[in-house]
């Protein structure tokens, strides 16, 4: 008898918990079961893929240093994009651009131009170098101090056809083709090195480095300080890509123009980086082709943006100098919406 009171107390405790417990079920988090479902119904994107192919070997052009420091800072990433970084043998990559197997990849202004007036669907939208990167080195003790000096040398030039900027820097000085001893060379600047030309067509960016690192005290001759219009590296697309998928590439713009303003402030850095694919490479010549590269892209209000009358000019002088039947069309063969819309008006790159 005395035990029935203390059973009524206790059916009254599990009662009263019972609904406490129930007040509480009402307002506890999601189970994990229920907090997966409710992931689910909001999946995220999975990155979009692209493919960038460099015009060349491993090296510390800006072009390449920006995919690299992109992919190596995550800012590729950022944008969510799956960046395959690749390189050309040739002219692999014009071809693969063509077949749409890459989406992205490189080419001089001057050549922008000739496949935009042969009518190939490709199309520049980031101009890197304002001017460009061929020019010509004599030999220190040579007596040749100006282009005046070309006359009756022995002159190289590359291969294929003789280069406008090399016609035009003549023209500068009121020679022609006819007043110098051309000679086919390739690019192997030891026939400079023997003595096989008096003046040796360069890359600018790199080979007057290589042949200082020799001993050989040379003169740079650069058209562009002769008031020639050249231009440097481009990132062209193929018009379809271009016209369909702005918003991909806009995302690659920002995340590579992103690369070169951290190559542009951590230049060593930016060197290891290129090393990672430029396997064996000399790390000084690396850093002197970046800076070159850098110094040659700086724009007051933006690199990797272009104006019509840089793109007119070139587009002229291709036409003088016989390297074009017709004029191309001069910025007709560059988009500059895309890489203008990631810049404000003082030509800071937005977030």
């Amino acid at each position: 008898m005395r035990r029935a009171p203390a059973f009524a107390l206790l059916a009254l405790l599990c009662a009263l918990l019972a609904v406490a417990c129930a007040g509480d079920d009402t307002a506890a988090p999601a189970s994990p079961a229920s907090g997966a479902a409710a992931q689910s119904a909001t999946p995220t994107m999975p990155p979009r893929k692209l493919t960038f192919m460099a015009g060349f070997r491993p090296q510390a052009n800006l072009p390449f240093v920006a995919a690299y420091v992109a992919e190596a800072k995550g800012y590729f990433d950022a944008e969510g994009l799956d960046v395959t970084i690749r390189h050309s043998s040739g002219d692999e990559h014009l071809k693969l651009l063509l077949a749409k197997e890459v989406d992205v990849t490189t080419a001089t202004g001057a050549q922008a131009l000739r496949r935009h007036a042969e009518g190939l669907p490709v199309q520049a939208i980031a101009l890197f170098g304002q001017r460009g990167d061929q020019g010509f080195v004599a030999r220190a003790d040579a007596g040749i101090e100006s282009p005046a000096d070309f006359r009756g040398r022995t002159v190289g030039f590359k291969s294929g056809i003789v280069p406008a900027e090399l016609k035009a820097l003549l023209a500068t000085v009121g020679l022609t083709e006819k007043d110098v001893k051309l000679q086919a060379v390739g690019f192997d600047p030891r026939v400079f090195i023997e003595r096989g030309v008096d003046v040796y067509p360069v890359f600018l960016s790199n080979e007057p480095f290589a042949i200082r690192k020799t001993g050989l005290a040379i003169r740079v001759f650069d058209p562009a300080d002769y008031g020639v219009a050249t231009l440097g590296l481009t990132y062209i697309v193929h018009d379809e890509t271009l016209a369909k998928d702005r918003e991909l590439l806009r995302r690659f713009l920002r995340a590579t123009l992103r690369g070169v303003a951290y190559a542009a402030a951590n230049v060593d850095e930016a060197v290891t980086i290129t090393l990672k694919y430029a396997d064996g490479a000399d790390p000084d010549q690396q850093r002197f082709l970046l800076q070159t590269d850098l110094a040659a892209a700086r724009r007051a209000n933006g690199i990797g943006r272009a104006d019509a009358a840089q793109w007119t000019a070139l587009d002229e002088l291709l036409v003088r100098s016989g390297v074009l039947e017709r004029p191309a069309g001069g910025a007709a063969a560059f988009d500059g919406a895309i890489v203008d819309s990631l810049y404000d008006a003082s030509g800071r790159l937005l977030p």
